[in-house]
């Protein structure tokens, strides 16, 4: 399951990515002609339009793989970067910027020997392109003042964009996956309901309030497995949902704790007239016991109530509320 949500992750951040490129791309090439550059600036911009629009199709209609990922960002190394070192200027170009960003992006992307051959080329083109500038300056064409000055404004708006969009993708992934490990830490992934490691520390916060007014109830599914073994194990869950459903319905009110003990076992601590719980119980009860009788009409739900008061720990009122389920189950069976 992690494994198909990182996959996940990196081809929703590549197809951002080549929407970002093509986005780009089509700025640069409409900001050079607006301010009357020569159209052989304008290239590498269309080169990579056109190689962010064809990886676009190719992923959306045939499918992620490594190999076209892994073509797209040697094509992007291998081609596009040293063009534009070249074309933008050379060492005086903000290549480095982009070779930084292709660094991050291709380390997360890829995997594998795909990756390290990527990072591979990008640190030896960045060599290569140096070294060609070193070697041969006057290859290098010189922008006047005020076309770096125009350049100026067109890349390095474009680097931040990129980078913000990096930065923001991973901050809402982090954001996301960080719900959703709190949500596993603490909720019942089933029903939604509290689940038992946290419902037993807050019932432990609970006795070292010193708050012990309310009643615990404790409540079994009898013969749930015959739900199983008669329809299958997803119509049990059905049915543990619906129960889930039902006991939030009647119980949830910002006071009260309703937690999924575990497996067809259910918890809740009630903090209203003691009096009228009983009542509410026999509603969940019928509620239910109409849900599954055309499942398997034997399914029945049985409860047991303990107060907390008079009780030193969560252990004892859990005991006591269990005694008196179990013995409501056995009186059924003797009746």
């Amino acid at each position: 399951m992690g494994l198909v949500k990182e996959t996940n992750l990196k081809q929703g951040f590549y197809l951002v990515l080549l929407k970002a490129m093509i986005l780009l791309s089509a700025f640069s090439i409409i900001g050079n002609l607006a301010v009357g550059y020569p159209l052989s600036l304008n290239i590498k911009w269309i080169f990579l339009l056109v190689l962010a629009v064809c990886s676009l199709l190719y992923e959306r209609h045939r499918g992620f793989s490594e190999r076209s990922k892994f073509l797209f960002f040697l094509v992007l190394t291998g081609i596009v970067l040293p063009f534009g070192f070249i074309d933008a200027g050379g060492s005086d170009s903000f290549t480095i910027a982009y070779v930084f960003f292709l660094l991050i992006v291709a380390s997360y992307i890829l995997d594998g020997w795909y990756r390290n051959t990527i990072i591979a080329v990008i640190i030896l083109a960045f060599i290569g392109v140096h070294t060609y500038a070193h070697y041969f300056p006057e290859r290098i064409p010189v922008l006047d003042p005020g076309s770096f000055f125009v350049d100026q404004l067109i890349q390095v708006p474009i680097v931040l964009f990129l980078s913000f969009l990096v930065v923001r993708y991973f901050a809402d992934a982090y954001y996301q996956t960080n719900r959703r490990l709190m949500q596993l830490a603490h909720f019942d992934e089933l029903t939604g309901l509290l689940n038992r490691r946290n419902f037993n520390d807050i019932l432990q916060k609970q006795f070292e309030s010193g708050n012990h007014n309310g009643h615990l109830i404790m409540l079994d599914v009898d013969n749930f497995k015959m739900i199983n073994d008669k329809e299958g194990h997803l119509a049990g869950d059905d049915g543990l949902k619906h129960l889930g459903a039902i006991l939030r319905r009647h119980f949830d009110n910002g006071k009260n704790m309703i937690s999924r003990w575990g497996g067809d076992e259910f918890i809740v601590v009630y903090f209203g007239e003691s009096g009228h719980v009983e009542t509410v119980l026999e509603q969940v009860k019928t509620e239910f016991k109409d849900y599954v009788k055309n499942i398997e009409p034997m399914v029945d739900l049985s409860f047991g109530i303990a107060p907390l008061q008079g009780c030193q720990t969560p252990n004892d009122v859990l005991a006591k509320a269990d005694e008196v389920m179990y013995e409501k189950k056995r009186e059924k069976k003797n009746s």
